[in-house]
């Protein structure tokens, strides 16, 4: 068997990152659009959702929302990884957790080789996009792996930080509004399509 028939027949994941909150409410919208789709559950397929590991609600919701498009989650669907930096938490002490979440990715970026990373800005997916990046650059991913960011909604005018500090490492950044499209209309990666939520 050739290489390219090897790869052919590997399933690369989907990560999609969860953030607690909005930030899940917004990733059950688009999921279950992506999986709606034409072809979305042979596409999409499998799906890993990386949830921190003291979020005590993604999980319901997302297994709930899929369920409502006829896909079954299990404890395999779930990574759970350390917050870069919790609520309140102070920005000295936060330096380590955001290390310490940054190695955390990097390990499941090189023994996951998603295809796809699915993001809409929790603080959660920044090391994610990172070691997806670095990844690619030094060839453990295939120049085929894409990162998307979807910013919220509620994002009219600005980009939140996640999407400030990540837009040069993305593929794809989608904005929800005109005024925002227009501000960032030179830039290759950022795209509108319209309210997607």
């Amino acid at each position: 068997m050739t290489s390219s028939n090897k790869q052919n027949k590997t399933k690369y994941p989907v990560f999609i990152v969860l953030g607690s909150g909005g930030h899940t409410a917004e990733m059950c919208t688009i999921n279950m659009a992506l999986l709606t789709s034409a072809r979305g559950k042979e596409i999409y397929n499998p799906v890993r959702y990386i949830i921190a590991n003291d979020d005590i609600t993604s999980r319901s919701r997302i297994t709930s929302a899929m369920q409502k498009v006829g896909v079954a989650l299990d404890d395999t669907s779930f990574i759970y990884v350390p917050r870069s930096r919790k609520v309140g938490q102070s920005y000295l002490s936060s330096v380590f957790t955001t290390l310490w979440a940054l190695l955390w990715s990097f390990w499941l970026v090189w023994s996951g080789q998603p295809k796809l990373l699915l993001c809409n800005g929790p603080g959660t997916c920044v090391p994610f996009c990172i070691a997806t990046y670095i990844c690619r650059q030094i060839r453990r991913l295939p120049s085929t792996t894409k990162i998307v960011f979807v910013e919220s909604w509620c994002r009219v005018r600005t980009l939140s930080l996640s999407g400030k500090l990540l837009r040069p490492l993305l593929d794809l950044l989608v904005v929800q509004w005109p005024a925002l499209a227009e501000k960032y209309k030179n830039a290759y990666n950022v795209k509108y399509f319209g309210k997607i939520m």
